[in-house]
Parts: structure tokens; sequence; C-alpha cells
């Protein structure tokens, strides 16, 4: 081991270059702030660091909540696979602390005796591995299942999956659990697969299921939470309120839910819940319900019309400003605006109203990132993006949104360390993610692992096959490129190099990174344009 590293468990951290590898010497990817808390930490191995000392040298005079570092600090014992705190440890009321022990050397009757001691304890610690119980890294990560919808058919398809949400969001704010991103757990709708088999291929050592009855008025939820190692329910519960009471519902399940995993809850005060308007609720629910449909100028049009008559009745609610926003970004990315200036500047302002609005909803900054990548001002993105993970930190949706801003800058590093997060809460990640990764690493000029990671997409969409034209003309392989550009031409038949460059124009801040872009496509036969 180099004398500038020191061991953190089975990993190593390297306090010159800031490196952090595990057992095998992988590198471990590591959020840009996180691995600043650690160095930190790493200055002063066995001595405790204020809060206030992280946030001066990490944040500087970014005004941040206390959220931030701890977000930071639950990363970090993710990573090191630290569940039991015995790396990092907390002071409470104080800061944190990194316990790297230093042992002296022994005399040397002193390592006879301590060589018959190893072989004493080897034979208790096989012992221990084979017969006792023993906590794992699972038992803190919880996977919160879509829950079944009760309703009468009328009111059937809108809370259920929002009711899964927010207990999801809400757990995810405690920095003693991994909460499983809600990409993979909601994959698992309306299946027969056991929950121990569930759990294996999340890697969760608790499930939360159940069920919500809407009566037009009043829900009903029935939650259990169960532990998939023994099989068996740890705790249930019925609990009724008024929909305008739904978010105080909701934080009351997952308030339970910790306190069974946990035990008790500390480091972190989860924020009041914002008060719900029912009808503009139920609006905001009927635009989620018709997005769902697909992909289409009707179905966004429909979309646009519901949020648009939201906030017409309820202008002071988020709810209809937030739809907004999300509804015209869509338009903007497909190109079905008619005037871009001002659907960019309308959709800005109904995001920036919902955070004004509800500033503790985290779906409302995830907009206000949105529209702001989209406006081209990716530092303000950013900004956004990270105060939705201090929100919800279990949101993999945001965590490559993220990766896409910083790619936008150039800033691949930083991308790839978002992607990489975005697997740790997200084992069973979406196309999105595996596209991003691949987008990512061709502008790295790393197009052989490009060309590995889209090969995990499934079944791309034809807009995807742009990204592998593009790898396929930076391997050389401009046969295969224009056999994948022709997938996407087939669908895009007026699609340009002038069309590609306008949908980017602004956006795409990093030098030469547009320039490449365009040059690829190029080399694998997109039209000029006129």
């Amino acid at each position: 081991m180099k004398t500038s590293e020191i061991a953190l468990g089975q990993h190593r951290f390297d306090t010159e270059t800031g490196r952090l590898t595990d057992p095998a010497g992988q590198d471990v990817e590591l959020r840009h702030q996180t691995r600043e808390v650690l160095k930190l930490l790493a200055e002063t191995p066995g001595e405790t660091v204020g809060k206030t000392a992280f946030r001066e040298r990490i944040w500087g005079r970014t005004h941040v909540g206390e959220d931030s570092l701890v977000q930071c600090i639950a990363d970090l014992r993710q990573a090191l696979g630290d569940a039991d705190r015995r790396i990092v440890e907390t002071i409470p009321r104080r800061g944190y602390r990194l316990a790297v022990p230093r042992p002296a050397a022994p005399p040397r009757r002193a390592r006879v005796l301590a060589a018959a001691a190893v072989v004493l304890l080897m034979a208790a610690g096989l012992f221990a591995v084979l017969f006792w119980p023993r906590d794992s890294p699972a038992s803190r990560v919880v996977a919160v299942l879509p829950f079944r919808d009760t309703s009468p058919a009328e009111h059937r398809g809108l809370l259920a999956d929002p009711v899964s949400e927010e207990i999801l969001a809400y757990l995810a704010r405690y920095p003693e659990l991994t909460v499983i991103a809600r990409g993979s757990s909601f994959r698992f709708r309306e299946t027969d697969r056991d929950l121990r088999e569930i759990g294996a291929l999340l890697g969760t050592g608790y499930v939360v299921e159940g069920s919500v009855h809407f009566d037009g008025r009043r829900v009903a939820v029935n939650a259990a939470l169960v532990d998939v190692r023994a099989n068996a329910r740890v705790w249930s519960d019925r609990i009724e309120a008024d929909l305008k009471d739904l978010l105080d519902l909701t934080a009351e399940v997952g308030k339970r839910v910790a306190s069974q995993v946990e035990g008790f809850v500390s480091d972190v005060q989860v924020s009041a819940a914002e008060p719900v308007n029912p009808d503009a609720m139920l609006l905001n629910l009927q635009a989620r319900k018709a997005a769902l449909g697909g992909v289409s100028k009707a179905i966004n049009d429909r979309v646009i019309a519901l949020n648009r008559e939201a906030i017409d009745r309820f202008p002071e609610d988020a709810w209809g400003h937030m739809g907004l926003a999300f509804a015209l970004r869509v338009r903007l990315r497909f190109g079905w605006a008619e005037d871009a200036d001002a659907t960019l500047a309308e959709a800005v302002g109904h995001a920036e109203k919902a955070v004004g609005l509800a500033p503790g909803n985290y779906a409302a900054h995830f907009a206000l990132g949105r529209v702001r990548m989209q406006q081209g001002n990716q530092l303000r993105a950013i900004e956004a993006f990270e105060t939705a993970l201090q929100l919800n930190p279990s949101s993999a949706d945001t965590m490559n949104a993220l990766a896409q801003s910083y790619f936008y800058l150039g800033q691949t590093d930083r991308a790839l360390e978002a992607l990489a997060q975005s697997a740790r809460i997200d084992p069973l990640p979406s196309f999105v993610h595996s596209w991003m990764t691949a987008w990512v690493l061709w502008q790295a000029n790393r197009c052989e692992d490009a060309e590995r990671a889209f090969a995990r997409l499934a079944a791309p969409p034809p807009e995807a096959h742009k990204l592998l034209a593009a790898i396929h003309a930076c391997l050389g392989a401009f046969d295969t490129a224009a056999q994948a550009l022709d997938v996407f031409l087939t669908a895009e038949p007026d699609w340009t190099l002038e069309t590609e460059r306008a949908v980017h124009a602004g956006v795409w801040q990093f030098g030469t990174g547009l320039e490449s872009w365009l040059a690829d496509l190029k080399r694998a036969g997109m039209p000029q344009g006129r």
C-alpha cells in the first residue's frame, strides 16, 4: 500500500489523487461533493470534523441545507459498505469522524501470541460465518413496490402509484436507509414472483407492499413491511385519510417503515409535507395518467390542456405549473413547438412558479432543472437537480438528468459519477441510463466502452440509433453506422444535420462536443439539409 493510501475497511483511499478503490482494485465512482467530504475526513483521520468545516470547505458561499452533507455521508457509507458505521462515525451534535486504526507494531513475543490467537479467531470466525445470523448491507436496503389499486373503476389508476412514490421519496430522506429507485422496484407490478426472489434481484432486505382504495373523497392505504430474507411480515397497518391529507398519510407510513427497519431515525429532519388541494391534485393525476399513453403530439396536447385547466382553476397551487413545465419541455424536445423561444420562456416561468409554491417538492426542482437544461443554463440546471436529490435521494431519473447536464458541459468524469450513483440506487436501470452512459463514453472517446454500454439497451427506440450510428462511425465501422442511421431516418425521414444542430444549439456547451457529434453523424450518412 502506498504511503499516501489509507485503508477504509477493505477499500483503499489515496489522499493525494482522491482515488477510492474497492477490494479488487477497481475505482469506486463518487459524486464530486461526496469525494470532497471523504478528502476532508481523510486529512485528519480519527479526529472529528465539524459540520461548519464541511460547509465552508465544500460548498463555500453556496447556501445549502444540512441535508446536503447528510446525503454525502450516506453515499460514502454505501460506497464503503459501511452499514454499521464503523468507518465513518457520526459524532452527535458535532460532526463526523473517519475511524482509521493505526496499531503500533507488536514486539516479537506478542507477535507469536498473536499468531496463535489468529488461528483460534479463524476457527471462531468460520463458525460464525456458518452458524451465526449476521447483519448484511442489504438489511438497510428498502424497496417500495407499486401498490395495488382496489378503487372503484371511475377512480382506479389515479392514486396507487403516487402513494407508492411518496412513501418511497419519504423513506429516501433517511441516510440510514438505502431506498431502491422507482424504475427498478416498479418493474414488479402485478407480478407473481416470490418476494424473496424480488429481494435478491434488487439486493434489498425489506420490501414495502400494499394497496390503495380511493372512493373520490377518502384514501385508505393498506401497507406491509416484509423481511424478504425471513419471508416474514414485520409490520402491517391500515391508515385512512381525506385526499387533502394524502401527503401526511404517506409520511406516516414512511415513519413507521423507517422505525421498523432502523429502530430509530436520526441525522435528518424530514420537512413537513406541503398542503394539498385535492381538486388540483386530481387534475394533475389525470394529466400524468394521460402522459402514460405514449409519446405523441396528440397526447402532449391533452396533457398541456389538463395542466392549463389546473392553473386556470387553481393558480396558486403548484401541481398545474409543475405539470405544464414538464409537458412544454416535452413539446420542445420533440420539435412540436411552433414558437420555440416563447414555449421555452413559458416553461421556465411555470417551473419557477412551481418551486416558489412548493419548495419542498422534489419534482418541482426536477422540472426546473429540465427546463434550465433546455434553456442551455447547465450550471443552474445542476443546482436544481442537486436540490431535487436532497429532497428525494432515490430519484434515479434526476440523477440521470444531472449526468446529462454534466455531459453537455463536457465534464464526463462527473457525468459518469452521477450515472454510477444512479446505478447503485436503481439496480435494474431503464434504457435511459444505458443510453446516457453510452453517450457520455462516446464523448470521452471511449467508443468501444460506449458500444458495450449501448448493447445493454434491450429495445432501443429509433432515436437511440443516432447514437449507435455515431459510435460505429467513431470506431470506423461506417457500413454498420449507416445501417443504424437508416433505422432512425426511417422513423424521421426529413431529419438532417441542420435539424440536429438546431436541436442542440445553445444546450451543448462543450466546445467540441456538438461538432464531433455532427461529424460522426455525417460520416454515418446523415444528409446535410438545405
